[in-house]
């Protein structure tokens, strides 16, 4: 009997101190995770070089070709979207997806890019609108659909870090503007 006092003891004291409120709190918190894949670079450099970063926060993998996602562009801000680009593949949580302009200059365009094209969409220029699409639905943009000012001519944009998921309306102030050919931190977020 006295060996199971000792026993219950312990047993009672933790017991007792899960009753407090702290107890019901998670040791980890949840992260917030993104509603879906979003812009987080726009390289519009000198010649050739251009590039798209995408990236996903998500929280899961996302599998690009079921989800039916795809870039378009809208020229010089007026008309309908257009050259579309289906992306292939699958983009693990935080992780990037580049898409880069096959006739780049610049090395790290080449090099980070998951798919190279050329053409539309990767001909754009500072006003022209580039769209993420899902399943043919807008779900981030870059630009001001039917605006044919220029919001992005040789300069590098930079999705800030408290952006949290795509937007259909462009908001200038959540990118970081750097000078043109910034590539530094393509392929990264």
């Amino acid at each position: 009997m006295k060996h199971l006092k000792f026993l219950l003891l312990p047993v009672i004291g933790i017991l007792l101190s899960c009753g407090s409120d702290d107890a019901m709190q998670p040791i980890l918190q949840e992260e917030d995770f993104s509603t879906d894949l979003f812009f987080s670079e726009y390289v519009e450099g000198s010649s050739f070089n251009k590039a798209l970063e995408i990236v996903n926060l998500t929280g899961r993998i996302v599998d690009l070709n079921a989800g039916g996602y795809s870039i378009r562009k809208q020229s010089n801000g007026t008309g309908e979207w257009m050259g579309e680009l289906l992306l292939t593949g699958s983009l693990p949580h935080r992780n990037v997806y580049v898409i880069g302009n096959e006739n780049a200059e610049l090395s790290e365009i080449i090099n980070n890019a998951n798919i190279l094209k050329t053409g539309a969409p990767m001909d754009f220029n500072g006003n022209d609108p580039i769209g993420l699409f899902k399943n043919g639905v807008l779900i981030d943009i870059i630009g001001n659909f039917n605006d044919p000012e220029d919001f992005g001519k040789d300069v590098t944009l930079i999705r800030k870090y408290d952006s949290t998921g795509p937007s259909e309306e462009f908001n200038p102030a959540g990118w970081e503007t750097l000078e043109i050919d910034s590539v530094n931190n393509l392929g990264r977020y």
